[in-house]
């Protein structure tokens, strides 16, 4: 029951359906300090604010007074976060170095209706391989400080950087690509196509760049519902980043152009409606679907280590139920299927022969 209430939250705007859904769940709710920590961990405490008030559902006063101290610290560190993202552009500019900003840095701005409602761990920018070398140097030579972490050299972005202000530390991620070289295997990512096709946005009156609508949707589904399976589990914030991408400026989204380029995106939207519905008034008519799946994230191994298996005291045979028979809803969303042969071929073949390759993986580590 708390998941679901936490899952009619994952947007940016609410409608009638999901008004009259999250009343009536506002009024089941029993234990609400578990819920409110599992809103932080999922990253959509002002969302989750933002729906109860407007859809005028019932909770407890104490409720309503928490919610409103967590989302004042989140209002607090964006404004910190818009800080140094504005000093990283700043220096760049003066630099001539090019560069996109990534996933929340960029939706906070232009999609959400402010920075504090689109919490994030750190700050992502993309830039091309010839030049994301020097603008590490640059950050580090202007107060960032490089945390000592051991990254493959050839891994998608460099160690993270860490910039201080009052007291809050804000994480910066260079990025020289996109995705990790592991499956499910990604496009590969051609930044100078990419910058070409780039939109501008403001952040405080400051010019920011980011990627095209077409690609800013892929890559959101790419990084949010189809990360390797040792990553963790999407949040429900990369759900109300797509949804909310969607609603808002799914008017201008050359949807043909998707269809074509990236057809795994068009069989995976139609899905989210199980988790929250989409609003009809906003997405393509083939957007609703009409069965309806329970959607059940993946839950195996290696998405979830052995050791924690264990701890559970999950027994053999559910770890193998988990790792190789997941839900019908997981495998569309994140192999594509559509068809029963497809989905036959996912269980027979596909995955197995991914949950192989980690098990090469780590034995080549042991």
């Amino acid at each position: 029951m708390r998941v679901r209430l936490l899952e009619l939250c994952a947007r940016i705007d609410g409608h009638s359906e999901q008004h009259a859904m999250l009343r009536q769940l506002s009024g089941e709710i029993e234990d609400w300090r578990t819920l409110l920590t599992q809103a932080e961990l999922e990253g959509v405490t002002p969302l989750l604010a933002k729906h109860l008030v407007e859809s005028e559902s019932s909770y407890p006063v104490w409720v309503k007074r928490s919610l409103h101290v967590v989302v004042e610290r989140h209002h607090q560190l964006a404004e910190i976060r818009t800080q140094v993202l504005l000093k990283v552009l700043g220096l760049f500019e003066q630099e001539g170095i090019r560069c996109l900003v990534l996933k929340g840095a960029a939706l906070a701005y232009t999609v959400y209706p402010g920075p504090s409602s689109r919490p994030m761990r750190d700050i992502d920018l993309l830039l091309s391989r010839d030049e994301v070398d020097r603008a590490q140097s640059l950050l580090k030579a202007n107060g960032f400080r490089q945390q000592q972490a051991v990254i493959p050299k050839d891994h998608f972005h460099l160690p993270p950087l860490y910039y201080q202000i009052e007291n809050t530390s804000v994480c910066v991620d260079l990025h020289r690509g996109l995705y990790p070289e592991s499956p499910p295997y990604y496009p590969e990512v051609d930044f100078d196509l990419l910058y070409h096709g780039r939109q501008q946005f403001n952040i405080e009156n400051e010019k920011a760049f980011t990627f095209s609508d077409e690609e800013i949707l892929h890559y959101l589904y790419q990084h949010g519902l189809r990360a390797p399976l040792t990553y963790e589990s999407f949040k429900l914030i990369n759900v109300a980043d797509i949804v909310g991408f969607v609603e808002t400026r799914g008017g201008d989204i050359d949807w043909e152009w998707i269809r074509i380029n990236y057809p795994l995106l068009c069989t995976a939207l139609p899905l989210l409606h199980h988790l929250t519905p989409w609003d009809k008034g906003k997405v393509p008519p083939w957007m609703i679907p009409v069965n309806n799946l329970t959607p059940v994230p993946y839950q195996g191994w290696p998405h979830k280590r052995m050791k924690e298996f264990k701890a559970e005291g999950t027994q053999l045979l559910e770890i193998l139920r988990r790792t190789f028979l997941p839900s019908i809803w997981w495998m569309k969303i994140y192999y594509g299927a559509v068809s029963t042969l497809q989905l036959l071929l996912c269980l027979l073949w596909k995955h197995p022969r991914h949950v192989y390759w980690w098990v090469r993986m780590y034995r080549s580590l042991a």
